[in-house]
């Protein structure tokens, strides 16, 4: 079985520094820098809108952070 993102109790996704929690992505996240605000504990994956945990569940939120994501991917890019 391949790596799955860190999911929360009720199943929506984690992101950021919120992953240091987890005691399983402690022990797999390789980089040596923390996750970005919208980054999966898989690196370059990033979650947006509903999906993420703690999110907001309107429109205009999702909209924000998918665009957020965009600037991300940007600067992990740029680090590989």
């Amino acid at each position: 079985m391949g790596a799955s993102v860190q999911r929360d109790q009720k199943g929506f996704i984690e992101t950021g520094r919120d992953l240091t929690a987890y005691p399983e992505f402690t022990k797999n996240w390789k980089l040596k820098r923390d996750p970005f605000l919208l980054e999966t504990s898989l690196p370059g994956i990033f979650a947006a809108g509903d999906v993420r945990s703690g999110a907001m569940n309107r429109v205009a939120s999702a909209v924000g952070e998918g665009s957020m994501a965009i600037s991300f991917v940007h600067k992990y890019l740029a680090e590989n």
